[in-house]
């Protein structure tokens, strides 16, 4: 009784990380009171690890190449992110948006699930918040063999199955085997229901299924409230043993309380869709207005681009960014005809953004957009004989968007246009 006193006591008060402060606009756009309880953080679950170099090719009977045999390692402790979901609790709502994993981050020439593997856990925290442009309290990374133990710690879940789902991958050890209806997972029916991915939407389908688990595990998770304390430790101890997080029992002593009354909402980012790979990208306006409709919030002044000519300047050595940043700026929102274009010599200076006082706000539009710093200036020389808002030097350090910039250009000027491509 004296450990268990001792162990509580420790729970109870372990001390909890320092939570962002949310500034006027972002409660406003997450439609957050002064007095409301909040807290978020990245979920994201690890696929399984296969080392590169160890796979065969399969050949047809006409000699083509159709499958590929995986002979080498497979390891639980993946290092990419296949699920990332950010996660809102205001109050007792608990809002979850899923992030594709192909997303693609110009800056630093990658999917964003790959984003676990170059900057860890708390990198994979730092990016979300910048795709999203809101803080993010904590991360939780865990794998799969984890995810099944956390079911399996609840006693399981009720799902229905939409359809009979089988898939064996032999590389992978993965056998599914689910047939349809509605049926109580265990932790590896759970497991296979959301790794499965055999259907025209891939990903995408995949992403609702995780969903769909979300909102089985908080129904348990209310069915169980007080009457299963006996399953507290073993909850407890998976999370905060065997899952990768900065969260302390602190937040779970702040969510205790309020399990039996939580509510979930589950969407999905929405994204630019590449005709021409998987690749997708974010457009920071439809994500601004996005996050407002989602919590019930106000979009930001920002979320629109500013009346003013913006003129990028190529001074990086790289002949053609210039026009590559153009088709950027306008996949992301900004109209075509508020861009110019020229190039200079060489600057070693970093890339920064440049204004005048009038247009100082201005200014702060394309540095959430790109993620630069800016500096004042007396006046800004006219080109083409229009008179310039804002200046977009790109020096030395500046690199090439992703690719399909100008497709995506040309999406958003016709939505109809941008078609999903075919994924395998």
């Amino acid at each position: 009784m004296c450990v268990a006193f001792a162990g509580l006591v420790g729970f109870w008060f372990t001390k909890d990380v320092a939570r962002a402060e949310l500034s006027v606009t972002q409660r406003e756009l997450l439609g957050v009171g002064e007095r409301d309880f909040t807290a978020s953080f990245v979920l994201a679950g690890r696929d399984r690890f296969y080392a590169q170099g160890y796979s065969l090719p399969i050949y047809g009977a006409e000699g083509r190449i159709v499958g590929w045999r995986y002979t080498g390692p497979v390891d639980a402790d993946g290092t990419l992110t296949d699920t990332i979901i950010y996660v809102q609790i205001v109050n007792d709502q608990v809002t979850m948006i899923s992030i594709p994993r192909d997303v693609y981050l110009e800056r630093w020439q990658t999917r964003i699930n790959a984003m676990y593997y170059h900057q860890g856990a708390d990198g994979l925290r730092r990016t979300v918040e910048d795709v999203l442009g809101v803080p993010v309290d904590y991360y939780a990374v865990i794998n799969l063999d984890i995810f099944k133990n956390l079911v399996d710690a609840l006693g399981g879940v009720q799902v229905t199955v939409p359809f009979d789902m089988r898939y064996t991958d032999i590389a992978g050890g993965l056998r599914i085997d689910l047939r349809a209806g509605p049926q109580l997972l265990d932790g590896k029916g759970a497991s296979d229901f959301v790794r499965y991915r055999q259907t025209a939407r891939g990903d995408f389908d995949r992403i609702d299924r995780v969903k769909t688990v979300a909102f089985a595990m908080l129904a348990r998770l209310r069915d169980l409230n007080v009457r299963a304390v006996a399953a507290l430790p073993e909850l407890i101890d998976t999370l905060f043993e065997d899952v990768e997080t900065n969260a302390t029992p602190a937040l779970a002593r702040s969510l205790l309380g309020r399990i039996g009354r939580l509510q979930i909402n589950a969407a999905t980012l929405p994204t630019i869709e590449s005709e021409t790979s998987t690749l997708q990208f974010v457009d920071r306006g439809a994500t601004e207005r996005f996050l407002a409709a989602t919590f019930g919030g106000a979009t930001r002044v920002l979320a629109e681009a500013p009346d003013v000519l913006l003129h990028v300047q190529n001074r990086s050595g790289v002949e053609g960014l210039e026009e590559r940043y153009r088709d950027r700026l306008v996949a992301m929102g900004v109209p075509e005809d508020r861009v110019v274009l020229s190039a200079a010599s060489l600057d070693p200076v970093p890339s920064r953004l440049v204004a005048t006082t009038t247009h100082w706000g201005d200014a702060d539009f394309y540095g959430d957009l790109l993620s630069l710093g800016k500096q004042t200036i007396d006046r800004l020389p006219n080109v083409q004989g229009r008179p310039i808002g804002v200046l977009l030097v790109l020096g030395a350090d500046a690199i090439a968007p992703g690719p399909d910039f100008a497709l995506l250009a040309a999406a958003v000027a016709a939505p109809t246009a941008s078609v999903a491509a075919d994924r395998p």
